[in-house]
């Protein structure tokens, strides 16, 4: 036995021995047939998940991607590995860790043969598939969908009865049958003269599902028209594919071997079918297959997911020698917590099951070795407010005696209901964090920014300035506020002489004299005028740019100097990493938009971002900053899996909390989704389920607060509380004694105080820390860091909006051509004709976003250069081994020590098919390079280095000949290429001429040494040491 193998013996037995008895009898069922284990909150369920698979690895013949462990989650999944790392090493890097999305996403992208999408198909977005369904309901025009008052009333249920039926793996023949079947009950209940009031109530829900069926239809048809797919369609894609192609099935069943499901409760039938379908293999052999679920019936709280609470029933069904393993230790929470919990959930109808004439006790209570702990406290508060400043004031309490922000959780029922918490938590000056991050919609930034993306449109489409005046007192646009009113005021003395509106755009037109005539005392300088000039100049500019240039590059104007400077300007704010963010996040929603419409206007873009709003969608910041003394702020739902000291319930009343109004104005036909016809009890059911999550979410104590009045603009609304409360025992529940009244004036009047804004710090390195978790450095980040950090960290770290230069744009249309061009070599054995050829390219670049000019400037170039190359390369003969092979991309990690690699190489081709010989090749546009400038030998070549690149080895000098030994190192640490594969060469090809016009195409090669590649390694290690440390920091320009 091996080093290695010792260590992850000696990991595993040590966390093994720390299992209780039921865990380990979980772990060691290997091999012995299906296998289902009850895991109540806290009851170590994922660890004893993690050591089931190490233990898989540890005493049977099987290798890491035979193992396949499906998660509800991808925050899941990347914990699940980063747990078995600690446990098996690098092996948990090869485990096939995946959801079920993210298991199909891998499946389509590696087999698109098998898949009804064409190449370039894209996934939609929320805001696209809002604009179909607007689209469809316009020209549909649904009778019993399409309210004459209010013709898009059902539009978000519409949406949401497609999703049930997609997760459901209900096809659109198959409604088509089950809707014909309810119009046959329907007759049958005429027939029998049962009640008018039920018949008519049918027949209204039969006419509603009727339009659906036609609105899914078009729906469905939409997406293959413009060649987008819909995320809950992925499962049943591979489904089909698996019905439809045995032999890729039997192929992942030849590769996977054991299955394991967490979250099992939460499952939704694509999902359990596509299961099934790989496990099927086994029963067909007469064999047990290896198959182990986890869940808790108790759990099952994303019904509006699919999911169904009969999931962990219907596993003892599909699989009916199935061993269950209930867990009854649990470690989380206090013994008087677990008991509580236990009270609340007896009062579920289903808290009882048998099948199979196995018997589940849900409601069992939980043995805690905590012993038992403080009492749950229940504040009622007079107003929301004083709850607000209640809990925050206890928040402040629990950090004065030393608990950690991290540590502590405001949960409540809907995002709307946090607006004046992070009000209050701000005024108090708490760091807090949402559980999804914010939405950018909501930012004091990005609105600023619209209202300025607004006024430009509004100048260049000839119409009034709406809001010029708001926009003119905003902090970067950097005004004189006293300048600003001064303008203000002489439009208003001319529209009230004048009886009609008078514009401060139409009063800056007059001029500089004109204006002063109306101010008297109070004139104007000429330098103040200059910076009036300079503002609607630039105004001007961006609206006539506005029309000529590719939203991006307008974009990138519009936040830069030829702007109004916002990016200088935001790098100066305290809360400048926040703000980069949204900008970063916006842009990327302007780049996935444009992607799809290279056309895109302004006024478009606004009209997008008006159907948000319209629909109250959000964007979501992306990365968000992860600030580790905060309190964590989250919806009930997004509690799930997460656990903290101390648990605070907000606004604790009925109709939050239980007794929810059925809201379901598109009801589907029974049997489609199940318990979706519950009755008002049994609908409480779903809501005690989430509640009986959030208890058991607390380490250590519980807090629950609700108002007795809460007041919306010029009404108030007594509330009593939560019907669960009544099912709580009161004598585990203690009274709040805290009287914030005496002290109110206090509190409201901090509250409309302005807080003073503290200073980020430390935060830049948490950052910094986060982004580079799941880091993987590619060639083109070590170049980049290598040549200057500054640009390392904006490019590869921050990615901060950046337009893609003409030329990129231009190479990127002529690789995908090359890609193509080769894939149907590889495939057909013969070139194909260079029509196709060039019509390839020409599609390509019309995927990019470029101005007219340029489209037709590149397109005319390529045509000429492509046709010459293509001249030169079909007099080659080629033997290609793969096309456009990436490396280190998820469930094929490329993996140097404890560094990830990743990469993507043009085309590898054999020199000796027979001894495994291999040539990578790299495609290069732009101005051919000699190989002496590669190799760093010219001086032109040597004066483009940077200080630190000056110093490294000769073998991996230069940027260019970097690339290429990096390439190598890539395949040979590919697990899994053949280890008969041997890089000899590595060459890059120059697509364009030697001379402009000229028909001479060149490609210089390199023999790529070991001593290269052990250079190279060093360098690696180095360089993400130093990244990892974060070295760059101590000379960032930030």
């Amino acid at each position: 036995m091996n080093k290695q193998a010792i260590k992850k013996q000696s990991a595993f037995q040590k966390a093994y021995q720390e299992l209780n008895v039921l865990q380990k009898q979980a772990v060691d069922h290997i091999d012995q047939g299906p296998l289902l284990v009850i895991a109540g909150p806290g009851t170590g369920k994922t660890q004893t998940l993690a050591l089931r698979i190490a233990n898989i690895l540890l005493k049977t013949d099987a290798k890491a991607d035979n193992i396949l462990a499906l998660t509800f989650t991808d925050v899941a999944a990347k914990n699940m590995r980063e747990r078995l790392l600690k446990i098996v090493g690098k092996e948990a890097y090869y485990l096939q860790i995946h959801t079920f999305h993210s298991y199909c996403s891998q499946l389509m992208t590696n087999y698109p043969e098998y898949f009804p999408l064409k190449n370039n198909s894209e996934a939609l977005g929320d805001l696209e598939r809002y604009q179909i369904f607007e689209n469809l309901i316009d020209q549909l025009k649904p009778k019993n969908l399409r309210p004459l008052n209010d013709h898009y009333h059902y539009l978000k249920d519409i949406i949401k009865a497609i999703s049930d039926l997609k997760r459901e793996g209900i096809s659109l023949l198959q409604f088509e049958d089950i809707i014909q079947a309810e119009k046959q009950q329907l007759a049958r209940l005429e027939e029998e003269s049962k009640s008018k009031i039920k018949i008519k109530k049918a027949l209204k829900d039969l006419n509603k599902n009727k339009d659906l069926l036609l609105i899914y239809q078009a729906y469905q048809q939409e997406l293959v028209d413009s060649n987008r797919y819909d995320f809950d369609d992925m499962i049943n894609f591979v489904i089909e594919a698996f019905e439809k192609h045995p032999e890729l099935l039997l192929e992942q069943q030849e590769q996977l071997q054991h299955f394991l499901v967490d979250e099992y409760q939460d499952s939704n039938n694509s999902q359990t079918r596509l299961l099934n379908l790989l496990a099927s293999y086994w029963p067909k052999q007469g064999l047990e297959p290896d198959v182990f679920a986890v869940g808790d019936p108790n759990q099952a709280i994303y019904r509006f997911q699919g999911a169904s609470v009969e999931n962990v029933l219907a596993f003892t069904r599909q699989y009916p020698s199935a061993t269950i393993i209930t867990l009854n230790t649990a470690y989380r929470c206090p013994q008087n917590l677990y008991d509580t919990a236990s009270d609340l959930i007896k009062n579920n109808q289903l808290s009882k099951f048998t099948s199979q004439d196995i018997e589940i006790d849900l409601a069992r209570t939980l043995h805690s070795p905590k012993g038992r702990g403080d009492k749950i406290v229940l504040h009622v508060a007079p107003t929301a407010t004083l709850e607000v400043i209640y809990i925050v004031e206890e928040i402040k309490k629990l950090l004065a005696k030393g608990v950690k922000a991290q540590e502590i959780a405001v949960l409540y029922r809907t995002h709307a209901e946090s607006q004046e918490l992070i009000e209050v938590l701000n005024k108090w000056q708490i760091s807090y964090q949402l559980n999804k991050g914010d939405d950018i919609l909501q930012s004091t930034l990005i609105n600023q920014l619209f209202l300025l993306m607004e006024v430009i449109d509004q100048l260049q489409q000839g119409l009034e300035l709406k809001n010029l005046y708001q926009l003119m007192l905003l902090p970067f646009i950097n005004l004189d506020p006293v300048l600003v009113m001064k303008l203000a005021r002489v439009s208003g003395q001319l529209s009230r002489v004048q009886r009609k509106n008078i514009s401060i755009y139409q009063i800056y037109s007059q001029g500089l004299a004109s204006v002063n005539q109306q101010l008297e005392d109070q004139e104007i300088t000429e330098s103040e005028w200059l910076t009036i000039e300079d503002f609607f100049t630039k105004l001007a500019g961006l609206a006539v740019h506005s029309q000529q240039l590719a939203l991006t590059f307008w974009f990138e104007k519009l936040i830069g100097s030829d702007g109004f400077n916002l990016l200088p300007f935001l790098k100066k704010q305290p809360d400048k990493i926040k703000s980069l963010l949204e900008l970063n996040t916006l842009f990327k929603q302007i780049k996935d938009l444009t992607s799809r419409d290279h056309k895109l206007s302004l006024s478009k873009f606004l009209e997008y971002f008006a159907i948000y709003k319209e629909h109250q969608l959000s964007i979501r910041l992306q990365n968000p900053l992860p600030i580790e003394e905060a309190v964590q702020l989250s919806t009930a739902h997004g509690a799930k899996g997460m656990e903290w000291d101390f648990v605070f319930v907000l606004n604790f009343v009925d109709k939050k909390w239980g007794n929810l109004r059925n809201a379901n104005k598109l009801k589907l036909p029974e049997g489609i989704l199940k318990h979706s016809d519950l009755s008002g009890k049994e609908r409480n059911e779903d809501e005690r389920r989430l509640f009986y999550v959030v208890l058991t979410r607390a380490k250590k104590r519980v807090y629950l607060s609700y108002p007795e009045v809460i007041e919306t603009n010029a009404s108030a609304s007594n509330k009593v509380p939560s019907i669960f409360l009544t099912e709580l025992d009161e004598k585990e529940i203690e009274k709040s004694e805290v009287d914030l009244s005496k002290d109110v004036e206090a509190y409201l009047t901090a509250l409309l105080t302005t807080a003073v804004r503290k200073k980020i710090g430390i935060q830049e390195k948490i950052f910094f820390t986060y982004l580079l978790k799941d880091f993987s450095l590619s060639v083109t980040a070590l170049n980049n860091y290598l040549k200057d950090p500054q640009t390392f960290v904006v490019n590869n770290l921050l990615r901060l909006p950046a337009a893609k230069e003409v030329s990129m744009c231009f190479g990127t249309a002529v690789h995908s051509a090359l890609e193509r061009f080769y894939r149907s070599y590889q495939e057909q054995n013969q070139y194909p004709s260079l029509d196709s050829f060039l019509a390839n390219f020409a599609q390509a670049l019309n995927q990019e976003i470029l101005s007219e000019s340029d489209f037709k400037d590149r397109l005319n170039y390529g045509q000429e250069v492509l046709s010459a190359y293509y001249q030169q390369v079909i007099q080659e003969k080629t033997q290609v081994l793969a096309v456009e092979r990436s490396f280190g991309n998820k469930g094929r990690r490329i993996v140097l020590g404890d560094v990830f690699l990743t990469g993507k190489i043009d085309r590898l081709d054999y020199l000796d098919q027979r001894q495994g010989l291999v040539k990578v090749i790299d495609y290069k546009t732009g101005r051919s390079k000699s190989l002496n400038h590669i190799l760093v030998k010219t001086k032109t070549a040597s004066k483009d280095l940077s200080e630190r690149e000056a110093t490294l080895p000769e073998t991996i000098r230069g940027n260019y000949q970097r690339q290429l030994v990096f390439y190598k190192l890539l395949m040979q640490l590919d697990r899994q290429l053949s280890p008969k594969i041997e890089v000899v060469e590595a060459a890059f090809d120059f697509i364009e001429p030697t001379e402009k016009g000229g028909n001479k195409f060149v490609s210089r090669s390199l023999v790529i040494s070991d001593e290269a590649i052990s250079d190279l390694k060093r360098l690696i290690k180095e360089v993400m040491t130093e990244i990892r440390s974060l070295k760059f920091l101590e000379h960032l320009e930030f």
